[in-house]
């Protein structure tokens, strides 16, 4: 049996600069449409507000997750900390599921007597907010795509510009028509799409932690290109799952008789054809296997001992 993988886990680069500079902006112009809702009453600015709340909430938790998924592992935590990312990515996720549903609540809640809303402050404000959630956007954009727990910060944000962007069309209306229904309406429209927007992030995270396989990876692929290096009889009890973000990690027993030549082969085809370095590879002989003991196993004629 062997076991390798890469130590070089390294750290998260600049994220956690990136990610406290978004929260500082945020703050500022958290501050500026509370106050915008709280004049101009209206409910998709307020609800604006309170979503960069929560958006800053989740860049904290992102920074805690970071620093706790450094932590070194330790004999009772052998995998380390690295599952704390995606905890708290799942936390960011669901997160947003709370606030959408806060929001179409309230925002049913006024359709029946809509309140006077004031536009032009709707419409300035708004924009304001739409610009501060895209200037933190930006600051994170390079971090996103290799940290799920950064992405989960980076979709709070694009969420909060859904919200900016629903109260900026409200204060328009607000402004040139005087339909006050459109508040809450676009409110809900918003908390919809924060929803559908926050969805693939939540299956991530629950796939992780279910330990699927990556999307990206085909187990029957890998299972095909194991089979085809010679001497390999048989392939079973193959499992891939994901670590944490960019950590993929692998276990499988192959039945053959060429045991160093075969344990070689195969970690080269999962290291170069898949990415894959963290591996545990048992090689079993032909005599030792059993396929009732494995739960994939397919019936293989086994050689004569020499």
């Amino acid at each position: 049996m062997a076991h390798s993988h890469s130590h070089d886990h390294g750290m998260h680069g600049h994220a956690p600069n990136a990610i406290t500079r978004a929260i500082i902006v945020t703050l500022i112009f958290m501050a500026i449409e509370f106050i915008g809702g709280w004049f101009s009453n209206s409910l998709a600015l307020i609800s604006d507000a309170a979503h960069m709340l929560t958006d800053v909430g989740a860049m904290l938790l992102s920074l805690f997750s970071l620093w706790v998924a450094r932590r070194p592992s330790t004999p009772m935590m052998s995998w380390g900390y690295h599952r704390a990312e995606i905890l708290g990515a799942l936390l960011s996720g669901l997160s947003i599921w709370m606030i959408s549903g806060v929001l179409i609540y309230e925002a049913i809640e006024r359709i029946p007597s809509p309140p006077q809303v004031h536009g032009p402050i709707v419409f300035i404000v708004a924009t304001i907010g739409l610009g501060a959630n895209l200037a933190s956007m930006w600051m994170l954009k390079s971090a996103k795509t290799d940290n799920i727990n950064v992405r989960a910060a980076y979709l709070h944000l694009l969420s909060d510009s859904f919200g900016s962007l629903g109260a900026i069309i409200a204060g328009i209306v607000l402004w040139l028509t005087g339909w006050r229904l459109i508040d809450p309406l676009m409110t809900i429209a918003f908390a919809v799409l924060m929803l559908l927007s926050s969805w693939s992030l939540v299956k991530e995270a629950v796939e992780v932690l279910m330990e699927s396989t990556p999307n990206h990876l085909n187990p029957t692929e890998i299972r095909e290109d194991l089979n085809k290096i010679e001497g390999v009889l048989e392939i079973h009890d193959l499992h891939i799952w994901t670590l944490s973000s960019g950590r993929l990690a692998l276990s499988v027993h192959i039945v053959s008789e060429k045991m160093n030549a075969v344990l070689n082969s195969a970690q080269s085809v999962l290291q170069e054809e898949y990415g894959i370095h963290h591996t545990t590879i048992q090689i079993e002989h032909p005599q030792q296997f059993d396929s009732k003991r494995c739960y994939d196993c397919v019936p293989i004629e086994i050689p004569p001992l020499k």
